[in-house]
């Protein structure tokens, strides 16, 4: 298990991003499931819309993907911790207000400073994402890349 796992986790609010999303809404359902077992988990976008079935007023968890520079309603953020016992996300939005009252939260701009991002969009954004839902105690298994084409091989007969 993961060493950020939080206890008694039912409902799982994902906000998601508007950048890229580098799992989908059932891939993400599934990585959620397998860390909180039985929990519900429901997705919103950044404007405060529910995607999919309508988002409880009250949940366990928020994971916030909302990434740099996203439109948001004024008080979203406030709005998900205080609907949240549990809130993890990036440090961004006006006043530091994530920062100070997320339960956890990534800074992507301590790993931009330390180099660790890659410089690609998509990959920085999926490295971001990776790192938020390892805050909230969801556990992704590392993939490999290709192998080698094993069929190009000569067989001697």
């Amino acid at each position: 298990m993961s060493e950020h796992r939080f206890e008694k986790i039912k409902t799982v609010l994902v906000v998601l991003s508007s950048k890229a999303m580098s799992f989908d809404m059932p891939a993400l359902r599934n990585f959620i499931t397998q860390a909180y077992p039985g929990a519900a988990v429901f997705f919103m976008s950044t404007s405060g819309d529910s995607i999919g079935a309508q988002v409880p007023r009250q949940v366990d968890l928020v994971i916030d993907f909302t990434p740099m520079g996203a439109r948001q309603p004024l008080f979203l953020a406030r709005r998900l911790m205080r609907m949240a016992r549990f809130s993890v996300g990036r440090n961004v939005g006006r006043f530091g207000y994530r920062k100070r009252n997320f339960t956890r939260v990534y800074d992507q701009l301590l790993d931009q400073a330390s180099g660790s991002i890659p410089k690609d969009y998509l990959e920085s954004e999926a490295w971001e994402q990776r790192k938020v839902l390892e805050l909230a105690g969801v556990r992704l298994v590392k993939q490999g890349g290709v192998g080698e084409d094993l069929s190009k091989r000569s067989h001697p007969h």
